[in-house]
């Protein structure tokens, strides 16, 4: 039976698939730098609409707004490293003991293989954090990325966020997905889902969780929540039992 857990402390989130087929649809993560291993079966990754096939124990990174989809015809295992693009701005030292803390954690607790993969991990995170730099876009979409990734619950019109870039909608939508991985709507919808597993972490029911971050019809809250995170929101609150201290 195929299972996932979110091993969650301040600065990380680690993700742990077990038994199951991949199927993460086109997305991105705006708020942190991902690094995934491959624990057992094989997989099809895309990033940036080029394909490549993965296998039992690669491992690949992926950076804030880089548009990425996952997929399996057979089950699989699969770890999740996920890394606040905030850490980013602490020293190397202080870096490398989240990460080492959050993976040596998870492997501790969890019945996972032994030999290279943990440390394939986590010297793939420090090339990350060796090559890391923030990237330069348009200030006038960077603005409008960032006010959406704060407040997600509102739903401002495309056409008018265009009219203040001056620029054609069309023009608009093509430009922002290049700077956040996602068409506005998209990645509206994503970043409501993300601010409602927060708020489901920190204690609100899934109704509230759903009203507050802007969706007025539970079963569309349900869809978009699996889609984005895998399992329902009440699964995903089950799966909250593990934390990383």
């Amino acid at each position: 039976m195929s299972e996932i857990l979110f091993y969650v402390s301040a600065n990380t989130e680690i993700v742990l698939i077990k038994d199951g087929k991949l199927r993460f649809e086109e997305h991105c993560h705006s708020a942190h730098t991902v690094i995934s291993a491959l624990l057992h079966g094989s997989a099809e990754l895309t990033v940036n609409g080029e394909k490549r096939d993965i296998s039992a124990g690669m491992v690949f990174f992926l950076l804030p707004y880089e548009n990425h989809s996952v997929s399996s015809d057979e089950k699989t295992d699969m770890i999740s490293l996920c890394v606040k693009k905030e850490i980013f701005s602490e020293s190397r030292d202080e870096y490398m003991k989240l990460i080492c803390s959050a993976v040596n954690g998870v492997w501790e607790q969890e019945s996972l293989p032994a030999g290279d993969i943990r440390q394939s991990i986590i010297s793939a995170a420090a090339a990350v954090y060796d090559t890391y730099t923030e990237p330069m876009n348009d200030d006038e979409l960077v603005r409008c990325r960032e006010d959406i990734e704060s407040s997600p619950e509102t739903d401002e019109d495309i056409g008018k966020l265009a009219d203040e870039a001056y620029m054609s909608k069309f023009h608009y939508i093509r430009q922002f997905r290049k700077i956040a991985g996602l068409t506005p709507n998209r990645f509206r919808i994503q970043n409501r889902i993300r601010k409602a597993q927060q708020m489901l972490r920190s204690g609100s029911n899934i109704t509230d969780a759903a009203l507050d971050v802007g969706f007025y019809d539970q079963s569309h809250f349900n869809k978009y929540f699996k889609r984005i995170v895998g399992v329902s929101p009440k699964e995903y609150l089950s799966s909250l039992r593990n934390f990383l201290q």
